[in-house]
């Protein structure tokens, strides 16, 4: 059974990108909405790229590791070992799908992305790995079947490639962006990887697509960008007159972000759920803004739907979409 593809990019993921356009174009004087927007969608689609970094250097490891056990063989003094290795890591699955898969390939010849530079420190990682006590029993395991390959492969990627400090420095110097980006890219990969297929891939789509729905994501980001920033001051003045009388330049301006973002998706996003925006930017809140922000947005907001309902400013379809 061919299991159903992940997608790298999710509702919050937008919310996120959109909130870091905003700020940029609140901050940059005569800045031109459309250049801001070009270059929020320029950053989702960097994702993928990321997303075939991170896969590249899963195969890179394969690279490694048979290259070592060649190297061993040429010894002058080879031992028992070295000259009868255990192939089963080199052997892997895992590695000979992505290696045939014709689309993966394309992809990565087409972006050119490699690891070349960074062979080395590679090669310290697999050495690293063979220590782990998942690597050893892989090894000596006499069942021998897809979903232990992936498994193993999986370990490897969360333990040893993602949390590696090297490895961070060097996605950030091919975007600096991309520190902000991993989380999403390593679980998308993660998933990619457990529904790898049994059969011959070669000629099958097996990589997660950038978006879900694409032309529901790609309208969700531009009308939340677009309409933030058309509303921005008609908000700003009702989030200040419910914030404890607040002048809005007292308000932290992340808060502000934040809110009107979500004032805009109670207004003007009939199909989103009322208490799903209100989580998602408090959510938001706790990561981007200041350690109090949670507390004060949640109150504000909790006020504003009140008045937005008695006004008839919510409009949501579908049962259940108001509450």
């Amino acid at each position: 059974m061919n299991k159903a593809r992940p997608a790298l990019v999710n509702r919050r993921y937008l919310r996120i990108k959109i909130f870091q356009g905003l700020y940029a174009y609140h901050r940059t004087e005569n800045a031109d909405p459309l250049k801001f927007e070009r270059e929020i969608f320029e950053s989702i689609n960097s994702l993928y790229t990321l997303y075939l970094y991170l896969i590249k250097l899963i195969m890179q490891v394969g690279v490694a590791a048979d290259e070592i056990t060649a190297t061993n063989r040429k010894k002058n003094l080879p031992s028992s070992e070295d000259l009868n290795p255990n192939l089963r890591f080199i052997e892997n699955r895992v590695f000979k799908i992505l290696k045939d898969n014709a689309q993966l390939k394309t992809l990565l010849e087409r972006a050119k992305i490699t690891w070349d530079e960074e062979h080395d420190d590679v090669r310290r990682i697999f050495k690293s790995f063979k220590e782990d006590e998942a690597y050893r029993l892989y090894m000596i395991r006499e069942d021998n079947d897809l979903e232990i390959d992936k498994e193993l492969i999986i370990t490897l990627f969360r333990d040893h490639l993602v949390m590696n400090d090297i490895i961070h420095s060097a996605l950030e110097e091919k975007d600096i962006y991309w520190q902000d980006d991993l989380p999403m890219a390593a679980i998308t990969v993660i998933k990619t990887l457990q529904v790898l297929p049994d059969f011959d891939a070669t000629n099958t789509t097996i990589l997660a697509d950038l978006y879900k729905n694409k032309e529901e994501d790609q309208l969700f980001a531009k009308e939340l960008f677009r309409k933030s920033i058309q509303f921005a001051d008609e908000y700003g003045k009702i989030i200040a007159s419910k914030a404890d009388n607040w002048e809005t330049e007292r308000i932290a301006f992340l808060d502000l972000q934040l809110m009107t973002m979500a004032l805009t998706e109670l207004e003007h996003f009939s199909t989103i759920p009322v208490k799903v925006t209100l989580n998602e930017y408090i959510e938001l809140a706790k990561v981007y803004s200041t350690p109090k922000s949670k507390v004060f947005i949640n109150g504000v907001l909790d006020k504003l739907v009140i008045d937005f309902k008695s006004e008839k400013r919510i409009n949501k379809r579908g049962r259940g979409l108001n509450e």
